[in-house]
C-alpha cells in the first residue's frame, strides 16, 4: 500500500479522533524531523492532550537512557523532499492525567500491541516483553514496538516507536538481529494505518478497566518461565522469571534463592 504523503497526516489524525470521539487529545502536531518526540511534546503540551508525530527523529530515547534508532528511506531515485522516515515515532502528552503513569504504561503496551498485531498476516506471532517491547513471540524475540513512559510535573509523556517499514538493512549492525518490522513480517500497512490503529487502541485501554488490562497484559507476557539475565543497582541477576508485576516488581528465582526487583529500575539483559 502506498505511503501517504505527510502533508496529509494532521488532517487524517483529525478526522479520525473526531470520528471515534476521543477527545484526550486536543492539539496534533505533524513534523519532519525533531530530535525526540518526546522534548517536543513536552516543549508543546497544552491543557486537554498534545500529540507530537515525527516523520523522522534523530535523537530518540528508550527505556533507562537508551537509544531508540528509526531509519530513513535514502533511494538516490528519489527527490530529498520525498525521502521520509520508516517507522512510526510519537508522543502523547497528557496534563493532569486522571490514570497514573503505571496504569498508563501498561495501557500503552497493549495499544502498542494492538497497533502491529492485526496488520500481520497470521495471529499470535508478538507478545509483550517486560517493560512494554512488543517483540515475536519465538525465535529471535526481535523488537517491533517500544514505548516510554515519563513524568515532569504534572505532566506525563507517552512515547511510541514501532518499526513499519524497515528492511534489514536499515538496522545498523547488531541491531538487525535485535530489531524486525512489520513489514519484514509479512505486513502491507502504512505508517498513518498503523499509527491510527495505535491511538484507537490507546483510547480503548485507558477505558478498561485495570484488572482488565493487567490481565490481558499479563497474557500476553513472554518472559514468565523463561530464563533471564536482569540488573538492577549494577548487580546482575540470573534465574527463572516467576512472575512479573509490571508495576511494581519482577520475581526471580536464582541459584541464591528467590528475589523480587523493583520494575522501575531494572534493566533486560538482552541475548547477543
Amino acid at each position: 500500500m502506498k505511503e501517504p504523503p505527510l502533508e496529509s497526516w494532521q488532517d487524517a489524525i483529525e478526522a479520525f479522533l473526531r470520528s471515534r470521539q476521543i477527545t484526550f487529545i486536543q492539539r496534533v502536531m505533524v513534523v519532519r524531523e525533531t530530535g525526540s518526540t518526546q522534548e517536543a511534546a513536552r516543549a508543546a503540551a497544552q491543557p486537554g492532550g498534545t500529540l507530537v508525530v515525527a516523520d523522522h527523529q534523530t535523537a530518540g530515547r528508550g527505556r533507562l537512557g537508551r537509544v531508540w534508532i528509526q531509519g530513513t528511506s535514502s533511494d538516490p531515485r528519489e527527490s530529498p523532499l520525498a525521502s521520509h522516515g520508516l517507522g512510526v515515532a510519537a508522543t502523547i502528552a497528557l496534563t493532569d492525567s486522571q490514570l497514573s503513569p503505571p496504569r498508563l504504561s501498561l495501557a500503552a503496551g497493549l495499544a502498542a500491541h494492538g497497533a502491529c498485531a492485526p496488520s500481520l498476516p497470521k495471529a499470535g506471532l508478538l507478545g509483550l516483553r517486560w517493560p512494554n517491547d512488543v517483540v515475536e513471540r519465538d525465535g529471535a524475540q526481535r523488537k517491533v514496538a517500544g514505548v516510554l513512559v515519563e513524568t515532569v510535573g504534572k505532566l506525563t509523556l507517552i512515547g511510541f516507536g514501532i518499526n513499519v517499514l524497515h528492511d534489514e538493512d536499515d538496522f545498523p549492525g547488531a541491531l538487525s538481529r535485535r530489531a524486525v518490522s512489520l513489514r519484514q513480517l509479512g505486513s502491507s500497512e502504512t505508517r498513518l494505518d498503523v499509527l491510527l490503529r495505535l491511538l484507537g487502541e490507546f483510547h480503548r485501554a485507558m477505558q478498561t478497566p485495570p484488572e482488565i488490562v493487567s490481565a490481558k497484559w499479563s497474557a500476553l507476557d513472554i518472559l514468565v518461565g523463561s530464563r533471564r539475565t536482569m540488573i538492577q543497582a549494577g548487580r546482575r541477576y540470573e534465574g527463572l522469571v516467576r512472575s512479573i508485576q509490571p508495576t511494581s516488581h519482577i520475581e526471580i528465582e536464582t541459584k541464591e534463592g528467590i528475589v523480587q526487583l523493583p520494575s522501575l529500575t531494572t534493566a533486560l539483559v538482552h541475548d547477543e
